[in-house]
């Protein structure tokens, strides 16, 4: 049964999500009527880019974290290796380039204007919303490690 559980969750996120999403920005079409960008080949590189993030994370989360990239059945080990070495969500980041880079390339004003950035503005909330916190309870705050691109801590100092 936890077998089904996961395809479940991996379908739910690799075809459902994305088709809903198309469908969204198909359906929302002729209610945001903003200009799209003239580079559709840039579409197509921002997509390609951010889905070698989104593999590279899942790769790295199965290899080094000895587990899923799966909220509901988490890898056992904290990932520091790989490209979340660089970042601490490349398949968040990777996702949103790809939802981007698909309305660019594919010319769609409500896949850039509304579509994309509540996919991002969705992963941000998922972000810092469930799994700060649930990486901290699972491998307390003092093991979690910032990637070399990341925000500098919150402070009241002067920036230098």
């Amino acid at each position: 049964m936890k077998l089904f559980g996961k395809f479940l969750y991996g379908a739910l996120f690799v075809v459902a999500l994305p088709a809903g999403l198309v469908v969204w920005a198909i359906a929302t079409a002729a209610v945001v009527p903003l200009p799209v960008l003239p580079y559709v080949w840039a579409g197509y590189w921002v997509a390609v880019a951010g889905l070698g993030l989104l593999l590279s994370g899942m790769v790295a989360l199965i290899k080094y974290g000895r587990g899923l990239p799966m909220n509901p059945y988490p890898p056992a080990v904290y990932v520091t290796r790989g490209i979340y070495r660089f970042l601490a969500h490349p398949i968040y980041v990777g996702f949103v380039m790809v939802c981007l880079g698909a309305a660019v390339a594919l010319e769609s004003p409500s896949g850039i204007w509304l579509v994309s950035p509540l996919v991002a503005l969705g992963a941000t909330a998922l972000v810092l919303g469930y799994e700060r916190h649930d990486l901290r309870r699972r491998f307390g705050s003092t093991s979690i490690e910032k990637p070399v691109i990341s925000l500098p801590p919150d402070s009241s100092s002067s920036p230098t």
